[in-house]
């Protein structure tokens, strides 16, 4: 598949010639993901587990299915699982606020790569400042990489926490 077959599955995308690099913050959805966000809240739009009444039951059953056919994408052993959040920010949030205060101890280990957007490295410093974790950073090298060597040295028995973006937007190729 080309780009161009790929482009004409956004419809933002129609008859403008850009490039999208914000998708940290935004992501641009394809027609399908639109479509399906539209028939819910034309036909589902209630609170999953919250009610009795068929509209919220609907709307659970979208929910778990949806849940259940992510679980089996991702090869989840369970869909229970699979958690869902409005973005990145909010998940990472929750995992640093919730996981993080209640596991992470005086001599626990948190890494993280230099590259990480303020929403991967602002909660981790907050969370082991106050449970006297530490913090340690994975650098990159000259082709903007995290080498092995690095990996090998930074992710020790005492890590108990690994966050790593896979696309960083502070780096850009020269």
């Amino acid at each position: 598949m080309n780009i161009e077959e790929i482009k004409k599955d956004f419809p933002i995308l129609e008859n403008r010639n850009i490039t999208y690099l914000d998708s940290g913050a935004t992501t641009q959805k394809p027609r399908f993901v639109i479509e399906k966000i539209e028939e819910f809240y034309k036909n589902n739009n209630a609170n999953p587990h919250r009610g009795a009444y068929s509209l919220s039951m609907d709307a659970t059953s979208a929910y778990e299915e949806t849940r259940a056919k992510i679980a089996k994408f991702i090869n989840a052993k369970h869909p229970e699982e699979i958690i869902f959040s409005k973005n990145a920010t909010e998940s990472l949030n929750v995992i640093a606020y919730s996981y993080g205060l209640e596991n992470l101890k005086k001599d626990d280990e948190v890494v993280i790569s230099i590259m990480e957007h303020h929403s991967n490295l602002v909660p981790w410093q907050k969370v082991t400042k106050q449970t006297q974790s530490k913090l340690t950073y994975m650098y990159i090298n000259d082709n903007y990489e995290i080498s092995d060597e690095e990996i090998e040295t930074k992710i020790t028995k005492k890590a108990k926490i690994v966050g790593i973006t896979h696309v960083s937007n502070v780096t850009r190729n020269h």
